[in-house]
């Protein structure tokens, strides 16, 4: 999901609804803030040696202690707002970064927003470490696993 493609898809919900961000621990505080919106060019490398280059966006949510969720529509104009301001943010795929009660940072992906009891919910999931060389070889056969033949170059 794109912050454009999610922007899409809140446009279709209630304006008044309150947005309400859910994890396997529970819901986002009443009265949570939207601390920042941002883009990144990340240039890496991998443990099996290989470079990459993308761009990825991130919405960062500090847990609310109290108040009210945040109205769709407030949230729809700060991503609007972030789409309109900072080049390519809308295209480039998101993750969310949030702990419950602001203990730590976590990141998440994001549901497809959906009407749920009188409130617009958005289920997030913890994102896990992944080796990106034995993703690729579980995919294909002739990729080199993990860090090629010899694991302890970069990983002992």
């Amino acid at each position: 999901m794109t912050p454009l493609s999610l922007l899409n898809a809140l446009r279709q919900m209630p304006a008044d609804l309150p947005l309400v961000f859910r994890t396997g621990e529970g819901a986002i505080g009443e009265g949570y803030h939207v601390t920042e919106l941002k883009r990144a060019d990340v240039n890496s490398i991998d443990c099996g040696g290989r470079l990459a280059s993308w761009t990825e966006a991130a919405l960062q949510l500090l847990d609310g202690r109290g108040g009210n969720h945040m109205k769709l529509g407030k949230f729809n104009a700060i991503l609007e707002q972030s789409i309109a301001r900072v080049k390519g943010l809308g295209e480039s795929p998101l993750l969310v970064e949030f702990a419950h009660e602001n203990r730590g940072m976590r990141i998440y992906d994001l549901a497809v927003p959906v009407l749920d009891d009188g409130a617009v919910s958005i289920h997030l999931s913890e994102v896990r470490a992944n080796c990106k060389p034995a993703l690729e070889h579980t995919r294909r056969a002739d990729a080199p696993a993990c860090c090629g033949s010899d694991a302890s170059a970069c990983c002992g």
